[in-house]
């Protein structure tokens, strides 16, 4: 297979922090081409690492050349589906950030230009590719917890802004978002990925949340969601990007055992008749293993795991999430749309 030559479309911190790295690794698969920014900052930045790199303003001028065979989009979130759109009809393969679009419609408007015009789109979605999501897979599927009944997951971070530094918090369009949910859409959809991975889409969901600070990142600080699957377990999913104090968790309970995540590098299985192990998880890198795995998607023809049909699946779990907060009431998943 040829490099696959790349025009990265908004190189901001997830650019620098995340993918920059890892397609210097697989430097023999993948060529970046181009750049495309809005601000004077991100092209003196980028004509100072890549003097020489083709460099443009306008996403619509990188799009129209012939040497781009793939773009990476790395925007504020409601671009996403717009410049996927444009870069598809331009006969680009996407790989975009996640979540693909702000809603429902405007995501299944992509999903249909990816089939109408017969190229790609590949989600950005690193933690359904995290070595312990697999792990967990594996401790259910043995059978050794019996029929699972619930889980319990925390996950608590603080996303806002940090004086004199260069953080995620510290983005406007973070800051005040112009999409629902605020970091839950964009940074709680990675663990809803993962949940669905090990658990499939819930059917119902019920969420209630807090707004506590006054200063942005969206509408609620604090969401307790409760998802039931068609098997009758349920799910309990306690999410935060304002409270911090790490002590995030993850326990899934069965009939004849459990098994406990703290975060680390070890899961512990613990089963009813009193044996107990622990499993060490091995330190990966999971954009690596994304970005290897869509290179070699490339080359078979294969799909990802993680596909524009699940993208839009957890983007409807989200959908969801948020009609629940609103009404108080517990909501479908399956008729959100």
């Amino acid at each position: 297979m040829n490099k696959i030559r790349l025009g990265i479309i908004g190189p901001g911190l997830i650019w620098e922090w995340a993918h920059k790295p890892v397609l210097k690794k697989l430097e023999d698969k993948f060529e970046v081409a181009a750049f495309c920014a809005t601000s004077e900052k991100s092209k003196n930045k980028i004509n100072k690492e890549y003097p020489v790199m083709p460099f443009y303003k306008d996403y619509k001028a990188l799009l129209r050349e012939p040497f781009i065979d793939a773009v990476v989009i790395l925007t504020p979130i409601p671009l996403n589906p717009v410049i996927a759109s444009a870069a598809l009809v331009a006969g680009k393969d996407v790989f975009m950030e996640k979540p693909m679009a702000t809603n429902i419609k405007d995501a299944e408007e992509l999903v249909k230009r990816e089939q109408e015009t017969g190229k790609r789109v590949f989600i950005l979605e690193q933690f359904v590719y995290k070595n312990f999501t697999d792990e967990i897979l594996k401790i259910i599927n043995s059978g050794r917890l019996g029929d699972v009944l619930v889980f319990e997951k925390v996950y608590h971070d603080y996303i806002g802004h940090r004086e004199g530094t260069e953080d995620y918090g510290n983005t406007e369009w973070r800051i005040n978002p112009r999409y629902p949910l605020g970091m839950l859409l964009d940074g709680g959809i990675h663990e809803i990925a993962a949940l669905s991975k090990i658990f499939g889409k819930p059917r119902t969901v019920y969420a209630a949340g807090i707004k506590y600070r006054q200063d942005g990142y969206g509408d609620y600080d604090y969401q307790s969601m409760v998802f039931g699957y068609e098997n009758s377990s349920i799910g309990v999913f306690s999410n935060s990007y304002y409270l911090d104090g790490k002590r995030n968790y993850f326990i899934i309970r069965g009939t004849k055992g459990l098994a406990f995540f703290e975060e680390g590098s070890e899961i512990t299985v613990e089963e009813n008749n009193g044996r107990k192990d622990i499993i060490k998880l091995k330190n990966e890198d999971p954009t690596y293993n994304m970005w290897k795995d869509f290179s070699n998607c490339l080359e078979s023809n294969s799909k990802p795991y993680y596909t524009t049909g699940k993208a839009l699946d957890d983007l409807q779990i989200l959908e969801a999430i948020k009609k629940s907060l609103e009404n108080g009431t517990r909501i479908n998943v399956d008729l959100t749309t």
